[in-house]
């Protein structure tokens, strides 16, 4: 006679642990095998620098600033004109631009002077008096309007005067997962329109955080990207490189003064009471809501009566 096959399990010792039997072992293999597909699509993988830069160079976007300087040339006034070729980011579908704000104000520089107690007699003021928005493979300019500015954070906002045909490649903060010290990340800019403004990417480090005067990460990169957001390698916007500065009225051991302003666009990381960081997504999001707001508001206020609301 043949022996019978069981589907328990004999364990000698003190213990005997029930076995499970073949049928429902088979069934919880089964439920594995098919939820795996659905656990490997649930988590992002890292994405190729050449992926990360596919994905997130249509929302960089290169914006024309004719701006109105004056200043002070000994004991009078003196005024120009200049055309800055800036960089920004699209943070919303509708035409809501992130860019650096001491581009187009002065203010920064002037908190900067006064903080390292120089230059009493210099004066600056900076006005931009016309905004040109270009896309990438897109000629045409789009004409657009400061629509807010925090001067703390050295961020601004454009918006499109006119909706585009369809929404935008956006940006969008506050969506990854917690910052580490030591993660990776990949920043995005363009060269200018005489290299055809193409785009590159830049790649660098979190390399520590600071908890005064703002909370902020040290970024180990080119300070080449002021203004501009920072990605992880799913892709995910993890904040936006800014300038911060610092009120402590002690002498700065980096030393500073201010045409040492001007060099931390050209890799300099702190000069003086400036510093370069990198803004947490989260704080990134809160000005562009808020922005975003304001946007919408001075949008409506622009565009022109209807005939039956003006009779």
């Amino acid at each position: 006679m043949k022996p019978r096959l069981s589907t328990r399990a004999v364990v000698r010792g003190p213990a005997a642990i029930p076995a499970i039997p073949a049928i429902a072992a088979l069934a919880i293999f089964a439920a594995v095998a098919a939820l795996a597909p659905a656990l490997a699509a649930a988590a992002p993988r890292e994405l190729s620098h050449g992926e990360l830069l596919a994905r997130m160079a249509p929302a960089i976007v290169s914006v024309k600033v004719v701006l109105k300087t004056e200043f002070n040339m000994g004991d009078s006034m003196q005024e120009q004109e200049s055309v800055l070729d800036a960089l920004g980011a699209v943070v919303d579908p509708d035409g809501l631009i992130l860019l650096w704000n001491s581009q187009l104000s002065a203010s920064r520089l002037m908190d900067a002077v006064r903080q390292m107690g120089e230059g009493e007699e210099f004066r600056i003021k900076m006005t931009p008096t016309d905004f040109r928005v270009t896309f990438a493979g897109d000629p045409r300019e789009h004409r657009a309007f400061l629509a807010a500015s925090d001067s703390e954070l050295d961020l601004a906002f454009l918006q499109l005067e006119e909706k585009p045909e369809r929404p935008l490649p956006s940006v969008e903060f506050g969506r990854s997962r917690p910052t580490e010290i030591g993660d990776t990340v990949v920043g995005v800019s363009r060269l200018s329109p005489a290299f055809d403004r193409a785009a590159y990417f830049e790649t660098g480090r979190i390399a520590g955080r600071i908890a005064k005067p703002a909370a902020a990460f040290i970024l180990d990169a080119s300070p080449a990207l002021l203004g501009l957001p920072v990605f992880d390698l799913q892709g995910r916007a993890v904040g936006a490189v800014a300038t911060v500065l610092s009120r402590v009225s002690e002498p700065s051991t980096q030393g500073g003064d201010m045409m040492s302003y001007f060099a931390l666009g050209r890799g300099r990381m702190e000069s003086g009471p400036l510093g370069v960081f990198l803004l947490p997504g989260e704080r990134v999001q809160e000005l562009v809501s808020a922005a975003r707001l304001r946007a919408r508001e001075l949008l409506a206020e622009r565009q022109p009566a209807s005939p039956s609301a003006a009779e």
